[in-house]
């Protein structure tokens, strides 16, 4: 795929700003995305650089462009892909400095990401037999990893990605006509079936998502198959990814199986991240936020210093549903149910007496053999129990109760 075959193509919405000649018939290798300032690390040769500006300043000139384009001309850049400035221009200066380089540049829409602009090249560019092998999961080689993954910046196309995400989190479901905007901004088709997936770093708090998480859900998201998605940021919290799915189960086990092979490799970004269901219609798509987020939490709540993906289908058991339950909430529901059983000091021997009776079905005969005891030790510890937390163990609710409460140590 050359540099014009890109422009050719309707679906990215590029303009040409500068370009003739050979810049034009350069083969494009791939897609990165450029710092604040230089960019570090310098791309591969061939790959097109997208930019949203933000090493640029009003007062820069001249001197600043070249600096910039520079780099990109020493590393091989193919193209500049750059993102307006905050005058909502591409500065005159960077156009003039690309023409001197041999460099071409062209204007990206505030709608399109990297990810999106990588798959399009994945899915148009022509393969090089001699190009060094992926790894038997389909991810590159260890060496053949993007380096930049925790540095990518975000560039104008995320704009769209968080504005869309922000209906989703809006209290009330957003009215059609503005979701179906904001879905058609993003490149996203109209009309379901989607996955909505949530995601913090390991070690993050739940309410600050950095930019390296959004940046590193687009990339571990990019090497998933399936359709182009859109990952952006929540006001004050996760990133969060838009996707299409064409099965029920395809991009959940896509993504949980290549994600530990990924992030193995890039330990510093490990993510946690949760998966929704899949909802037909763009209305379900603030419910389906919802069960991202809580599967979110199970899966930070089951691993904290590990990466993990959990989907709400993996939500199958009691034990697996309250572990997405705030801490506090869990905490002040088992001291509540327990009474006096919580502190286990001296009632110890009941609790684990409440423990061994509910894991074999309430059956007195069996729970004394396990415990080595008499049946009538048993019922009286049963009793002690009964009266300590008020509740009635030969009732399923009672016991629902304090197998629940169990479950929320």
């Amino acid at each position: 795929m050359h540099v014009h075959d890109l422009l050719q193509l309707a679906s990215p919405d590029l303009t040409l700003l500068w370009g003739e000649g050979p810049a034009l018939t350069r083969e494009i290798s791939g897609v990165t995305a450029a710092g604040h300032q230089d960019p570090a690390p310098s791309p591969q040769p061939g790959e097109l650089v997208l930019s949203g500006l933000e090493w640029w300043t009003p007062d820069d000139g001249r001197a600043t462009a070249d600096r910039f384009v520079g780099a990109l001309h020493s590393a091989g850049a193919t193209a500049l892909l750059a993102g307006a400035e905050p005058s909502g221009q591409v500065p005159d200066a960077l156009v003039d400095s690309c023409r001197a380089h041999g460099i071409a540049l062209i204007a990206v829409p505030a709608h399109t990401t990297v990810h999106a602009l990588t798959e399009l090249v994945h899915q148009h560019r022509r393969v090089d037999p001699g190009e060094r092998p992926t790894g038997h999961d389909g991810l590159p080689e260890r060496d053949q990893l993007p380096e930049h993954v925790d540095g990518l910046r975000r560039t104008a196309g995320n704009q769209a990605a968080d504005e869309l995400v922000a209906l989703l989190a809006m209290p009330d479901p957003a009215e059609g006509a503005a979701l179906e905007d904001a879905l058609r901004a993003c490149g996203l088709p109209a009309s379901g079936p989607y996955r909505v997936v949530a995601a913090t770093t390991v070690g993050e708090d739940s309410g600050g998502a950095s930019e390296g998480a959004v940046c590193a859900l687009a990339e571990a998201l990019r090497h998933s198959p399936g359709e182009p998605c859109a990952t952006g940021r929540l006001p004050g919290g996760e990133a969060v990814a838009l996707v299409p799915a064409e099965t029920d189960a395809e991009q959940r086990l896509s993504l949980s199986e290549r994600w530990p092979a990924l992030y193995a490799r890039r330990p510093r970004t490990p993510l946690h991240a949760g998966v929704s269901g899949p909802v037909r219609t763009p209305e379900g798509l603030n419910s389906a936020l919802r069960q991202a987020r809580y599967a979110l939490a199970v899966a930070r709540a089951k691993a904290p210093d590990t990466a993990r993906v959990t989907a709400v289908e993996d939500l199958s058991t009691l034990g697996a549903l309250l572990a997405g339950v705030p801490e506090e909430v869990r905490t002040a529901f088992r001291l509540r149910v327990l009474g006096p059983l919580a502190g286990g000091g001296s009632h110890r021997m009941l609790l684990e007496t409440l423990e061994v009776f509910l894991a074999h079905d309430g059956s007195w005969a069996r729970t004394a053999a396990a415990l080595q005891l008499h049946v009538n030790s048993v019922h009286y510890r049963i009793q002690r129990i009964e009266l300590l937390t008020g509740r009635d163990l030969s009732r399923l609710e009672h016991k629902l109760d304090l197998q629940a409460a169990l479950l929320c140590r």
